[in-house]
């Protein structure tokens, strides 16, 4: 009992801390707290919200009562029912949403079990599965739990009981309730399902809670709560072994660890109480201590242990860290607060964000807002909200706001409002007019700049001057920079200065249009922050000008297209030096950084992580960050790591478009900026960056055309003509919805990333058959960069161009090739022989021809010479004949000369008849019709009688004939006659190729069995050109000193053919002007 009390003490302690929830906890939590909003304006299909889930691959699955939607951060799908299309939900009321292992969703509706394919996402509905033995397509779907310690097994409570299904299987095996049998269930109508830190299922019903062990046996199904009629809305777990279970009568908190020993306490509408299991009763402990529940159908534990309570009036959460509970109610006063007070569920996602749902659509609450923007008025109540802020300045120890159409609020150091300068003021009369700009002047004056005139403010008494610059009415200030002395003015007109002391304007307007500078465009200016002479200008496309006071433009820097090191726009909105000399610009396309000594250009954009391009103000803090508005919020650059972090109204700035130059760094470090809705202010050092993601983007739906494709998450394969290929991504980072910003890259066609902004989508046209990397990547609501998402692309090749055509194409070339290679070969082997052929014919045809044209030449020589021949003794003959007519006639002739003149007339006919003879027997050698007579003959007689009867002749010459044979006799067989008329030629060749007083030989010997007949000369010899044709028909020796003798030029032929007859053989030796020496040949056999 002693340590009951104890307990029961201890317990009352923690319960007074958790219901000390109507204090300061709720509007900490107020103050900070910030949604995005998602309904039906989104693309939900309904706002009254039933379940939320997250997948794993990050999508956000959002039931509702009329339907399914899945939800990707900017993409809104909806599934419904459609008794028209079998690819379609069940029914249109959604109860609950699960992913199995295989990354299947699994829903659950009033009306069946459907399931959404991994990948595919097409819908298959349970009951048109015939597999499975127990029907869940006509029954409600009221709880599904996909077990942790169990692969593939699935739990499903239904309005008629519990099944548990092996989705590799679909074996099933059913729990319910029966009246006979305690270890049942004690309702067969399941309303929750929820896993514990020991993997026990605990199952709500209407009647009471169940425990199921790990061998799915009913370990605990007892309890007299209320009777056993304890109707269970939902059960939550923590980390710490606690149970919240949510009834009709309240919240039931147990620990898991002694479920039999424990107490449980309850928490009711009635107060606290304490429910003992040992003595089976329910005590009251805190009568007055009780907490509003309405409608708590919906239980949560998030990651850090708190607990949300869902009602119909508000959110109740129990923050473990300061022990307290907490409600809040939507505030219309508060931007961007609940869109309803009826809470249906809760989801924390895998970044902690956490999703509520309601009857009015899903709230998104994110992020630690550390941004202020709350600014007391002097009774202490008041806002500064929904006023534009175009100026803020600090005047001495106060800060000076200006509104665009509410006056000039002035604050003290602290906060509080000293006066508020209305429009209205008769003094100010502000009513036609909207303020542009604020600046301070000696610490004295404040100058207004409207769109219409000029107001002066002397604060120290605030009298009001309208004058000073009233000849300026018709051309609007741009800007005023005071450097104490002078004030120098850039109008829409001209740029001067204006000399205090003086009252003097002196004008540099022309100077300006000399360098083609628009002095009208001047919009900014401030000074150097080192050399007190030097200002810098800029404005509307103008560029950068360093400009000295005494003697004017040094250097104008302007945008260079052709140069990405150069400013980036020329068109400035805002200027700024860092501690390290730096000039930092901003423009409408980005942010420059110049190094002054260097004169070289750093850039920043959206690419490299701003939150938007438009710069419109940039402050540095202490520790040289650098901080930038813009029209979509602020962005802090890191220069020692180069990190832009942005932040958002997500984290607590108030209004995302800023106004141009509308910002201050006040003397205590805080820094102000001014948007179109309010004030943000805070302290650099105290804004703490957030986090980087882990979370990688996710590649959503594929299509070709209107086909959808199915990515395996390793390689998506194309055809070679598919074209329009549509890839659908998403980062699931769901805290800042607005600002995430995505770029790619295909390895393969891109040398460097492609920035596309918020496009979450990419559109391919068409790809070349291949393989590509496609890497994705993000900027995250803050511009943190994600790593990158890889996936592998591979477009096939046509037919034509796949390996097996291209080993036909080579095994087809090579066929070819060598067909053609063989044919070549052939053909060239067969010109080669044409060619050959032709060669041999051309120089045989050259060589007849040659010869023919020598036979022609010979012949013709030879008709010439043989004409000559016969006409000399035939003129012989005729002469002799006509001299002895004359004789006669006259009678004087005696017998001794017609003897005489009958002789000559003789020899000359023999001398017609041997040529006569010769012409006969050359035409027989010809064809081969000359006939020889063998017969054994002394052939050393026959020649020496055929020299001996020339010798005569030969000494008429005036030739010596030498005869000188080796032997006396020799008998062979020979043609007698033949042979002598061989001798006969031979010796008549020599005696007309031989000079008087020459020499012929005739030696007769026996060589190698033949005979050899020698007849050697001394005449002018035979040169070798000579001696190829030398036993020719028609042949004859020509030269310059050859005296003509009778012949009939084929001798040498006759010889030569007859000798061949005999099988023998003639040579010729000669050279010129030595002689010549024909030797004859026959062998030496006799005749048989």
């Amino acid at each position: 009992m002693r340590l009951k009390a104890v307990i029961n003490v201890v317990i009352i302690c923690v319960l007074i801390n958790i219901f000390s929830f109507k204090s300061t906890s709720a509007d900490i939590l107020g103050r900070e707290r910030q949604f995005d909003k998602l309904s039906v304006t989104e693309g939900l299909s309904n706002d009254y919200i039933t379940t939320i889930f997250q997948d794993s691959k990050g999508y956000m699955w959002i039931g509702t009562q009329d339907g399914l939607n899945r939800y990707d951060g900017e993409v809104v799908k909806t599934y419904n029912a459609d008794i028209n299309s079998s690819n379609s939900l069940s029914s249109t009321y959604i109860n609950v949403i699960v992913e199995d292992d295989f990354g299947n969703i699994w829903i659950g509706t009033d009306n069946g079990l459907d399931i959404i394919i991994n990948n595919i996402y097409d819908v298959v509905r349970v009951k048109e599965y015939k597999n499975i033995k127990y029907n869940l397509g006509e029954v409600e779907i009221t709880a599904i739990l996909n077990t942790s310690y169990e692969e593939n097994i699935m739990l499903v409570g239904t309005s008629n009981g519990l099944i548990k299904l092996n989705i590799e299987t679909w074996e099933a095996e059913e729990f319910y309730n029966d009246e006979g049998d305690d270890n049942s269930l004690t309702n067969s109508y399941i309303t929750c399902l929820e896993e514990d830190l020991y993997n026990c299922i605990w199952v709500g019903t209407k009647n009471g809670i169940n425990i199921i062990d790990k061998d799915f046996k009913i370990a605990y199904s007892q309890t007299k709560i209320y009777e056993n009629k304890l109707f269970i809305y939902d059960i939550g777990s923590n980390s710490l072994g606690e149970m919240w279970i949510s009834t009709k009568e309240g919240i039931i908190i147990c620990h898991i660890n002694n479920v039999e020993s424990m107490q449980i306490v309850i928490l009711s509408s009635d107060g606290v109480k304490l429910y003992s299991f040992d003595e089976d009763k329910i005590e009251s402990i805190l009568e007055n201590q009780y907490i509003d529940i309405y409608n708590n159908s919906f239980i949560m534990s998030d990651s850090k242990d708190n607990m949300w309570i869902s009602s119909s009036d508000g959110i109740k959460v129990y923050f473990r860290d300061i022990m307290e509970m907490v409600e809040f109610k939507k505030d219309i006063k508060i931007q961007n607060d609940l869109s309803s007070n009826v809470i249906t569920c809760f989801y924390e996602d895998i970044n902690g964000v956490i999703w509520i749902g309601t009857d009015r659509g899903v709230n998104i609450l994110t992020g630690n807002k550390q941004f202020n923007h709350t600014i007391r008025n002097d009774q202490g109540g008041g806002l500064l909200y929904d006023k534009d802020i175009m100026s803020i300045l600090q005047h001495g120890e106060q800060i000076w706001v200006a509104t665009k159409f509410n006056g000039i609020y002035i604050y003290n150091k602290v906060g509080d409002l000293i006066t508020h300068l209305e429009k209205s003021d008769s003094e100010i009369n502000l009513n036609d007019n909207y303020i542009k700009n604020m600046f301070s002047i000696n610490n004295q004056f404040i100058i207004i700049t409207t769109n219409k005139e000029l107001l002066a403010i002397d604060t120290k008494n605030y009298s009001y001057t309208r004058d000073t610059y009233e000849q300026d009415y018709f051309y609007e200030v741009n800007y005023l920079y005071n450097d104490g002395e002078k004030i120098w003015t850039a109008t829409e007109k001209d740029f001067y200065a204006y000399d205090i002391n003086s009252e003097e304007k002196i004008y540099y307007s022309n100077e300006l249009r000399e360098a083609n500078i628009n002095p009208g465009n001047i919009k900014y200016i401030i000074a150097d922050n080192k050399d007190n002479d030097i200002i810098w200008l800029s404005g509307s496309d103008t560029g950068v000008i360093k400009y000295s006071k005494e003697n004017g433009i040094i250097k104008q820097y302007i945008n260079d297209s052709s140069d990405k090191k150069s400013l980036i726009s020329n068109n400035i909105n805002c200027m700024t030096f860092d501690e390290l000399g730096n000039l930092w610009i901003g423009t409408n396309m980005g942010l420059s950084k110049l190094d002054v000594v260097l004169e070289k250009f750093t850039s920043y954009t959206t690419a490299e992580g701003l939150i938007n391009n438009f710069i419109n103000s940039i402050l540095p803090d202490k520790d040289n960050n650098i901080w930038i508005s813009s029209n979509k919020g602020l962005s802090k650059l890191n220069l020692a790591t180069k990190d832009i972090i942005n932040f958002t109204e997500m984290d607590g700035i108030y209004g995302s478009k800023f106004n141009l130059r509308s910002s201050i760094i006040c003397r205590d470090g805080t820094m102000m900026f001014g948007s179109t809705k309010g004030i943000t202010y805070f302290k650099p050092e105290e804004i703490v960056e957030p986090e980087k993601t882990n979370d990688k983007v996710v590649i959503g739906d594929i299509l070709i055309g209107k086909r959808k494709e199915v990515y395996d998450e390793n390689e998506l394969i194309l055809e070679y003509d598919d074209k329009d290929l549509f890839i659908d991504y998403f980062l699931p980072d769901y805290s800042n919805l607005d600002n995430i910003t995505y770029e790619y890259m295909i390895e393969g066609i891109d040398s460097d990333w492609i920035y596309v902004d918020s496009s979450s989508d990419l559109s391919i046209k068409f790809l070349e058959p291949g393989k590509y990397i496609l890497k994705i990547r993000a900027r995250d609501g803050h511009g943190n960069l994600t790593e990158e998402t890889i996936m592998n692309m591979r477009v096939k090749n046509p037919i034509w161009k796949t390996p097996i055509a291209y080993l036909v194409y080579i095994f087809t070339v090579g066929v070819v090739v060598l067909y053609i290679f063989t044919y070549v070969k052939i053909l060239r082997k067969l010109v080669n022989q044409k060619t050959m052929k032709l060669n041999n014919q051309l120089e045989e045809n050259k060589r007849l021809s040659e010869e023919i044209i020598n036979k022609e030449k010979f012949k013709n020589n030879y008709f010439v010479n043989l004409s000559h021949e016969l006409r000399t003794p035939i003129n012989v003959i005729s002469s002799t004949v006509q001299l002895i007519n004359t004789f006669n006639k006259e009678g004087s002739i005696n017998k001794e000369k017609l003897s005489k003149y009958m002789q000559i007339i003789s020899k000359n006919c023999e001398g017609l008849l041997k040529i006569i003879g010769d012409i006969i027997d050359s035409s027989k050698i010809e064809t081969g019709h000359y006939k020889i007579n063998k017969e054994n003959n002394d052939i050393v007689y026959i020649v020496e009688e055929a020299a001996l009867n020339m010798s005569k002749y030969i000494e008429e010459k005036g030739l010596t004939l030498i005869i000188d044979p080796d032997m006396e006799e020799k008998v062979i067989s020979c043609d007698a006659t033949e042979i002598e008329r061989c001798v006969i030629n031979l010796l008549g060749n020599a005696v007309k190729f031989t000079q008087e007083g020459g020499e012929i030989y005739v030696f007769i010997s026996e060589v190698n069995q033949y005979i050899e007949i020698t007849v050697e000369d001394t005449g002018i010899g035979i040169s070798e050109e000579d001696q190829e044709f030398i036993f020719k028909r028609f042949s004859q020796v020509d030269g310059a000193n050859i005296t003509k003798v009778s012949s009939s030029g084929i001798g040498l032929t006759l010889v030569k053919y007859i000798v061949e007859l005999h099988g023998g053989y003639i040579r010729l030796e000669s050279e010129v002007n030595s002689g010549s020496r024909f030797t004859i040949g026959l062998p030496s056999v006799l005749e048989e």
